[in-house]
């Protein structure tokens, strides 16, 4: 078993016995993401990436797309980072997405205890509780010079530090270890990422797709479409938004049909599927059936959305 399916599979057994709701991605659909965790307070939607090196910039904008349109966290676990181990209890970055190891993850979702350190340029870093050092320095009567002595540092630094400046591991255990209480703050992983750069991206995209976001398009629809995922495009006007599917393989049809229930379930969201090849009359399914001929006859998006309420089997 390689490593991001052995990851995979102990995050979903532990997910599941915890009581959240799991989706694990197709591993032919999971370029974009490999597992959606739902509990009563969050969604996470997980990636994982053994080497976080590898992680692409278009791989990152698609998990960060999907992500932001369903009000989820997004999070990459990894083991490595180019030639160095991801820590447990440190929080890493790249293009935007936090980044931390299988264990670090685990320790939240059994605990929901967060990491302690931050990884940055040069090293490894710490939050200070501001508020709680100028408390305890006041309450004390001890001046800023005070702190700065104990430290090796100066006045202008430890007002920094009681600014929201954060610190070297190091600099942080000398500074409880002087004072002896705990003055850092944890780290949350999990962060929205509202990132004006995600745009409609079609290049590399099959003819098929190509030609129903076309048409979609055509009837006034925003189209955001995503490579190899579970499903293929979100899709908004004014007033609704879609999770979107396309399958011209009729091999494919029934897992991902699966898929896009359970997505749409979790998700809370309307979805539909376009398919090339007419198998039957059309009929009401928890995810909707369009035939791509149909898609070309639809006058208008109102029309559409009228298609997809009829065959919807609520």
């Amino acid at each position: 078993m390689d490593q991001r399916l052995a990851i995979l599979n102990s995050i979903r057994k532990i997910s599941e016995r915890l009581g959240y709701e799991v989706l694990c991605a197709d591993p032919e659909f999971s370029y974009s993401f490999d597992l959606v965790l739902k509990s009563l307070k969050e969604i996470l939607i997980v990636k994982i990436v053994p080497n976080a090196g590898f992680l692409t910039e278009e791989g990152s904008r698609s998990l960060i797309s999907f992500a932001r349109f369903i009000d989820a966290y997004p999070l990459v676990l990894s083991l490595q980072n180019r030639n160095e181990k991801i820590e447990d209890g440190v929080v890493y970055t790249r293009h935007s997405l936090p980044i931390v190891s299988p264990g670090t993850f685990e320790d939240y979702l059994k605990d929901e205890e967060e990491p302690m350190v931050r990884a940055g340029p040069g090293g490894f870093y710490v939050s200070i509780d501001s508020a709680k050092l100028k408390k305890i320095r006041e309450e004390r009567t001890l001046s800023l010079g005070d702190i700065a002595n104990a430290l090796g540092t100066t006045r202008r630094t430890i007002l920094m530090y009681e600014s929201g400046m954060s610190a070297s591991i190091e600099t942080a255990f000398k500074m409880e270890e002087f004072l002896g209480e705990e003055i850092m703050s944890h780290v949350s992983f999990l962060w929205k990422i509202m990132d004006d750069k995600v745009q409609p991206n079609f290049k590399k995209m099959r003819e098929f797709e190509r030609l129903v976001n076309n048409e979609l398009q055509k009837k006034g629809f925003l189209i955001y479409p995503f490579k190899k995922s579970i499903l293929n495009f979100l899709m908004e006007d004014q007033e609704s938004l879609f999770l979107g599917g396309i399958e011209e393989e009729l091999l494919r049809f029934s897992r991902k049909m699966v898929s896009m229930q359970k997505l749409s379930e979790m998700t809370d969201m309307d979805s539909f599927l376009i398919v090339k090849k007419v198998r039957e009359k059309p009929s009401k399914d928890t995810v909707p059936i369009i035939y791509y001929s149909e898609l070309e006859e639809f006058q208008d998006k109102e029309e559409f959305k009228d298609v997809i309420r009829e065959r919807r089997n609520i």
